[in-house]
């Protein structure tokens, strides 16, 4: 309130104003709501008093005046404020849910198996994966919508896949997608190839090369795809000579040697010829402990009553 307009209010409040000053004031209070505002309600503390209110009593008037704005600027001070720390504290909020949102969402599980032997790992959904030696695997679990039900795999597992009717299970692989329902398998991905072994259930592998190629896999069948050549092959295999680095022990049952040689050159890359033809029908059975291709050779040697050469990576059986 400017000072002009306090001094009429008083001179009003007094009874000391003239028709000109009364005419003046009326007319200012009829144009700005605010002076009227604040017009009623010092008539309203000046009427409270007690004592005689004919006699002008300009000093209190003026103090009773500034009393009530500064109680006015006061309160709307405070209004201000509140509604700052209101809105400061609604954005921190905000800000923080944010945050953990997409901490939530985006957050990955990597694991690495540098253990030098099998590591068993128990998905949330309590899906088996089994990782060889330094396989790698990557996967969402969100505290909000949960787990996917998707992991990429970089290496080799062997995944057994808990059953759902709502929900396909996704094996995320550099090339191509496996989607399954429940079943286990052997995926197995290098710099110049990648293999799948279905050794129970049915899965399909979808957009490979961000493609709509599609195959869909049965029981005992491997499907190797070629880097290199950049071609699929499938066949039906023994899919014990692909899941053997599962166990502690090589167990063979009823291998013929071609496929014993399949699997030395898988899990010891090594490559077992075979310059006898009668010894490459046969049939053998037998276990060695997995982690010595020592006694996986005298093994051999004792079955087959024949000598083992060793010569670098090769073993010649003649």
């Amino acid at each position: 309130m400017q000072k002009k307009h306090r001094n009429l209010i008083t001179k009003h409040l007094s009874k000391e104003t003239s028709k000109e000053e009364e005419n003046l004031l009326f007319e200012k209070l009829n144009s700005n709501n605010k002076l009227k505002k604040e017009y009623d309600e010092t008539e309203m503390l000046w009427n409270s008093f007690e004592k005689s209110k004919t006699a002008f009593d300009k000093d209190r008037i003026l103090k009773l005046l500034s009393f009530k704005i500064a109680q006015n600027k006061k309160q709307k001070r405070n209004k201000i404020l509140y509604a700052l720390y209101k809105y400061a504290a609604i954005f921190i909020g905000l800000i923080t849910l944010s945050i953990f949102i997409i901490k939530d969402l985006t957050d990955t599980e990597i694991i690495v198996n540098h253990t030098g032997k099998l590591q068993k790992i128990k998905l949330p959904d309590n899906s088996i994966v089994s990782l060889n030696t330094d396989a790698r695997i990557k996967y969402k679990n969100s505290g909000i919508i949960g787990f996917k039900r998707e992991i990429e795999i970089e290496g080799e597992a062997f995944f057994e896949i808990a059953k759902s009717d709502e929900k396909q299970f996704t094996v995320h692989t550099p090339d191509f997608d496996i989607s399954v329902l429940g079943t286990k398998f052997n995926v197995r991905t290098y710099e110049q190839s990648e293999s799948i072994v279905l050794t129970e259930g049915k899965i399909r592998l979808n957009h490979f090369r961000d493609t709509d190629t599609t195959f869909t896999m049965a029981p005992g069948e491997l499907l190797m795809f070629n880097k290199e050549t950049q071609k699929f092959t499938s066949r039906k295999i023994n899919t014990k000579i692909y899941t053997s680095w599962l166990s502690s022990k090589i167990e063979f049952d009823s291998f013929t040697l071609n496929e014993l040689s399949e699997l030395i050159k898988l899990r010891y890359n090594k490559e077992l010829l075979i310059n006898n033809s009668e010894l490459a029908a046969m049939r053998i059975s037998g276990s060695a402990p997995a982690d010595d291709i020592n006694m996986i050779i005298k093994a051999l040697e004792t079955i087959l009553d024949t000598e083992i050469t060793k010569n670098e990576n090769k073993l010649i059986i003649n």
